[in-house]
């Protein structure tokens, strides 16, 4: 199980609109190919915060699950991260971040992964069967960013760099 990765585009938009559309994780299944939704769990509104919270529901094939969520860094138009929080059914946790920088093209958006806490063996061993693409998110996480990528180059012209 590979337990880091990343995942790079460009997208024609400023750093800022493509911040607000990852960390608005309400919108998170216009992108996903996994994560088909989530909701905020408390009274978060607009920009996040670090320490706010949200629960994501995920579908693989017939499978479905969902995690809790902790967003532990909200900095926009340079960097949005969130964690997966353990449970003691799901003891595993999970960082995921996203960085933006201003390029001449647009903006340098990357994606990361890195799995904190593994779960226990029989679970990885259940994961690799059922769930096969875990073993290495990378291109999940291609597809999300390709996805986030069409969306938003799609949008008026306003928003692209030096509009």
């Amino acid at each position: 199980m590979r337990t880091s990765g990343e995942a790079a585009t460009v997208i024609r938009a400023d750093p800022t609109t493509i911040y607000e559309a990852v960390a608005d994780v309400t919108r998170i299944g216009e992108f996903s190919p996994e994560c088909h939704r989530a909701r905020w769990l408390d009274d978060t509104v607009g920009t996040p915060v670090a320490g706010a919270r949200f629960r994501g529901w995920n579908a693989a094939k017939w499978i479905r699950w969902s995690r809790e969520c902790e967003v532990v860094v909200a900095d926009p138009g340079h960097e949005f991260a969130f964690r997966t929080i353990p449970t003691w059914i799901k003891r595993d946790s999970t960082m995921w971040t996203y960085r933006f920088e201003a390029v001449e093209e647009g903006t340098k958006v990357v994606e990361t992964y890195d799995i904190t806490q593994l779960p226990p063996r029989p679970i990885v061993a259940m994961i690799s069967r059922l769930l096969p693409h875990h073993l290495d998110m990378r291109p999940h996480m291609q597809r999300t960013l390709a996805s986030l990528k069409t969306t938003l180059e799609r949008q008026p012209a306003s928003s692209a760099p030096g509009q």
